[in-house]
């Protein structure tokens, strides 16, 4: 599983149990990682994923009848999509289950996953002791300190609150796949509401970790936290950290031009949607118009309050003008809070405009995929107020755009992809990417995934015809100039 991309195994890891047995395995053709708990009476409780698809995640629950006999029931959300019967097979020090998939819509996949015999459970979570770590370090604007507990498994489980909010204290767990890399999840009592991605930086005298907390909600805060390396205190090494990140927000210029994107074109892995040494800040949409000619957006950029509202007051006003059409209504945009990233010398990298729900793509004369979809009108407070029959009556309205992305991360194999031919399709942010284009990855914001039963999505007559992707009998490969993964 060393291929697997980081930030698919920090999600899906931290919402299993504490003592899960750890199997790697697939689902039809499709590479899949899970994690069971096995009780003391017979039940069996867990969940699974898809590396190939972040950010979806099925919960499992069961009974193991008898030795060598395991029947699960998969949900989607709360709705049971499939049953699976497997069996035990133990063969050079490898416990094996394999057996079938049985989907509700009828499909069978065939279904194994494995482990090492004798693999130790992962280890319950640690109690505070002399390993434990304190740090100080600050979310957003607001300084904060945690307590860390490193496992030797590369598993970290810890704590964090506020000293100006008393009484509030924060559960995080994560992992540290590798030296210098953190992927930790943050839990409001038993929900999750926030990733972090963070990396380690050594000074003279303090280990200093740093990067951004991602909240649920779609909100975006810088992170830091440190320690003495010995018996040095560091809190000199924090204040570097905010005296840097305000001498990035000065260094962005008033107006801002993208003509050219040398990567547009050019056969790319990833898209990436951090920056080393860069900085997210908020950004509110003044004006959009997109023409022939190229986009322009004029917005006004400024950093969070501790409550993470945008300080429009302390932000300042920077035009961009970009080479790119991109049809959106100036309606659904201006007035709209954005993350932006800046790179360490001021100069902006990428905007996270909005979300989408693709529901068709076709050829264009270039070779490059066309795709049309329905733009998500939800907002951050809305979300937090989550109700899924009126998000559903919203989308009935939702406008629905058509335009050509230069970078396009979606995976159009029905054979590999269930959720194509169940009829549901998954939201992914429009990004506008220097160097890139227009880029459309799934993100850590968004709110999930779209059934697409009730809404009226044909699209007009055309001599190049849309492809649904509900209706896909065979593999859509976008063309390796245009494709991407997903960000996470």
């Amino acid at each position: 599983m060393n291929r697997l991309f980081p930030w698919l195994v920090f999600a899906w890891s931290l919402i299993l149990p504490v003592q899960a047995a750890d199997y790697e395995g697939r689902v039809g053709k499709l590479e899949a990682v899970f994690s069971l708990e096995w009780h003391d009476d017979g039940t069996v409780t867990g969940a699974y994923g898809h590396p190939a698809k972040p950010g979806k995640i099925y919960s499992l629950s069961g009974r193991n009848p008898a030795e060598g006999e395991l029947y699960l029931e998969e949900y989607t959300g709360d709705t049971l999509t499939a049953r699976c019967h497997l069996k035990k097979v133990i063969t050079d020090g490898v416990i094996l289950w394999r057996g079938e998939m049985r989907n509700t819509d009828g499909r069978v996949l065939e279904m194994e996953f494995a482990r090492a015999r004798g693999k130790a459970m992962a280890a319950p979570a640690p109690a505070p002791a002399a390993a434990e770590n304190t740090y100080s370090g600050y979310v957003g604007r607001l300084d904060a300190e945690f307590r860390l507990a490193w496992g030797d498994d590369g598993t970290v489980r810890g704590s964090y609150h506020y000293p100006a909010r008393p009484g509030t204290v924060y559960r995080i767990e994560g992992l540290n796949p590798a030296e210098g890399e953190l992927f930790l999840a943050e839990y409001t009592g038993d929900r999750l509401t926030a990733r972090c991605a963070l990396r380690k930086r050594l000074e003279a005298d303090a280990i200093v970790w740093e990067g951004v907390m991602m909240n649920e909600d779609g909100r975006h805060f810088p992170m830091a936290f440190a320690r003495a390396r010995g018996t040095v205190a560091p809190a000199g090494t924090i204040d570097e950290f905010e005296a840097r990140r305000r001498a990035i927000f000065a260094s962005i210029g008033g107006t801002v031009r993208w003509d050219d994107f040398p990567l547009a074109d050019e056969v790319v892995g990833h898209v990436p949607v951090h920056l080393e040494g860069g900085e997210f800040f908020g950004g509110r949409i003044l004006a959009w118009r997109s023409d022939g000619v190229g986009t322009t957006i004029r917005l006004v950029l400024a950093d969070w309050d501790d409550e993470g509202r945008l300080m429009i007051d302390e932000g300042r006003e920077t035009t961009l003008r970009v080479a790119r059409t991109l049809p959106i209504a100036p309606e659904l945009l201006v007035g709209r809070e954005i993350s932006v990233l800046a790179g360490p010398d001021g100069s902006l990298h990428s905007l996270e405009l909005i979300d989408i729900a693709i529901t068709h793509v076709r050829a264009s004369p270039s070779g490059k995929l066309e795709v049309r979809g329905v733009i998500d009108l939800f907002t951050i407070e809305e979300s937090l107020d989550w109700d899924p029959v009126r998000f559903a009556e919203k989308m009935r309205t939702a406008p629905v755009i058509e335009f050509l992305p230069d970078k396009l991360a979606l995976d159009l194999d029905p054979t590999l992809q269930p959720d194509l031919s169940a009829g549901e399709v998954f939201f992914q942010t429009i990004r506008l990417v220097q160097g890139y284009g227009i880029a459309i990855q799934a993100t850590a914001a968004g709110p999930g995934s779209l059934e697409l039963e009730s809404l009226s999505l044909d699209p007009r007559p055309d001599p190049r015809p849309w492809l649904a992707l509900d209706e896909l009998t065979a593999p859509v490969k976008a063309p390796p100039t245009q494709m991407t993964t997903q960000a996470g």
